[in-house]
Protein backbone atom coordinates (compact mmCIF):
# COMPACT_ATOMS: atom_id res chain seq x y z
CA UNK A 1 0.00 0.00 0.00
CA UNK A 2 1.94 3.34 -0.98
CA UNK A 3 1.44 6.82 1.10
CA UNK A 4 -1.27 8.79 0.33
CA UNK A 5 -0.35 12.35 -0.53
CA UNK A 6 -1.13 15.16 1.54
CA UNK A 7 -3.47 16.87 -0.95
CA UNK A 8 -5.19 13.15 -1.02
CA UNK A 9 -5.66 12.78 2.91
CA UNK A 10 -6.91 16.04 2.98
CA UNK A 11 -9.34 15.85 0.22
CA UNK A 12 -10.43 12.50 1.91
CA UNK A 13 -10.62 13.74 5.11
CA UNK A 14 -12.96 16.33 3.68
CA UNK A 15 -15.77 13.90 2.05
CA UNK A 16 -15.56 11.95 5.25
CA UNK A 17 -16.55 14.72 7.19
CA UNK A 18 -18.93 15.60 4.95
CA UNK A 19 -20.77 12.40 4.64
CA UNK A 20 -20.41 12.12 8.72
CA UNK A 21 -22.29 14.94 8.88
CA UNK A 22 -25.34 14.30 6.53
CA UNK A 23 -25.39 10.84 7.95
CA UNK A 24 -25.11 11.80 11.43
CA UNK A 25 -28.47 9.73 12.71
CA UNK A 26 -27.54 6.60 10.95
CA UNK A 27 -23.72 6.44 12.49
CA UNK A 28 -22.50 4.74 15.68
CA UNK A 29 -22.24 7.06 18.45
CA UNK A 30 -18.53 6.70 18.95
CA UNK A 31 -18.89 8.55 14.72
CA UNK A 32 -21.13 11.42 15.79
CA UNK A 33 -20.88 14.95 16.73
CA UNK A 34 -17.56 14.85 19.02
CA UNK A 35 -15.75 12.65 16.25
CA UNK A 36 -16.99 14.24 13.76
CA UNK A 37 -15.78 17.80 15.04
CA UNK A 38 -12.56 17.21 16.27
CA UNK A 39 -11.73 15.49 12.68
CA UNK A 40 -12.89 18.65 10.92
CA UNK A 41 -10.92 20.71 13.69
CA UNK A 42 -7.90 18.44 13.40
CA UNK A 43 -8.44 19.31 9.08
CA UNK A 44 -8.36 22.96 9.78
CA UNK A 45 -5.38 22.93 11.64
CA UNK A 46 -3.07 20.08 9.44
CA UNK A 47 -4.60 23.21 6.60
CA UNK A 48 -3.67 25.85 8.86
CA UNK A 49 -0.10 24.93 9.52
CA UNK A 50 0.41 23.80 5.63
CA UNK A 51 0.13 26.71 4.61
CA UNK A 52 2.54 28.43 7.15
CA UNK A 53 4.71 24.96 6.47
CA UNK A 54 4.99 26.58 3.15
CA UNK A 55 5.35 30.29 3.75
CA UNK A 56 7.84 29.56 5.95
CA UNK A 57 9.85 27.49 3.19
CA UNK A 58 9.93 30.34 0.63
CA UNK A 59 11.05 32.68 3.53
CA UNK A 60 14.14 29.94 3.97
CA UNK A 61 14.66 30.02 0.19
CA UNK A 62 14.71 33.76 0.34
CA UNK A 63 17.12 34.18 3.47
CA UNK A 64 19.15 31.37 1.54
CA UNK A 65 19.81 33.17 -1.75
CA UNK A 66 20.81 36.23 0.33
CA UNK A 67 23.26 34.43 2.62
CA UNK A 68 24.50 32.91 -0.31
CA UNK A 69 25.24 35.69 -2.06
CA UNK A 70 26.81 37.73 0.70
CA UNK A 71 28.83 34.84 1.07
CA UNK A 72 29.81 35.18 -2.35
CA UNK A 73 30.60 38.96 -2.13
CA UNK A 74 32.53 38.48 1.46
CA UNK A 75 34.97 35.60 0.18
CA UNK A 76 35.66 38.15 -2.85
CA UNK A 77 36.48 40.86 -0.34
CA UNK A 78 38.70 38.69 1.94
CA UNK A 79 40.74 37.16 -1.62
CA UNK A 80 41.11 40.75 -2.18
CA UNK A 81 42.41 42.21 1.17
CA UNK A 82 44.49 38.96 1.53
CA UNK A 83 45.73 39.87 -2.22
CA UNK A 84 46.77 43.67 -1.25
CA UNK A 85 48.22 42.44 2.40
CA UNK A 86 50.90 39.97 0.54
CA UNK A 87 51.67 42.40 -1.51
CA UNK A 88 52.06 45.36 0.90
CA UNK A 89 52.99 44.57 4.11
CA UNK A 90 55.98 42.31 5.09
CA UNK A 91 55.68 38.74 4.98
CA UNK A 92 56.42 38.31 9.06
CA UNK A 93 53.60 40.13 9.70
CA UNK A 94 50.81 38.63 7.86
CA UNK A 95 50.15 36.10 10.75
CA UNK A 96 48.59 39.58 12.27
CA UNK A 97 46.25 39.45 9.28
CA UNK A 98 45.80 35.68 9.94
CA UNK A 99 47.33 34.71 6.80
CA UNK A 100 48.95 31.64 7.47
CA UNK A 101 50.96 31.36 3.88
CA UNK A 102 54.64 31.01 3.54
CA UNK A 103 54.37 33.39 0.27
Amino acid sequence: MTKQSYAEMVNQCRVLVDALRANRETMPQSLREQFTNKLDGDLAQIVQLNKLQEKLKADLKEQTAKVEALSKSLQTQYAEAKKRIKLDVPADRWREFGIEDKR
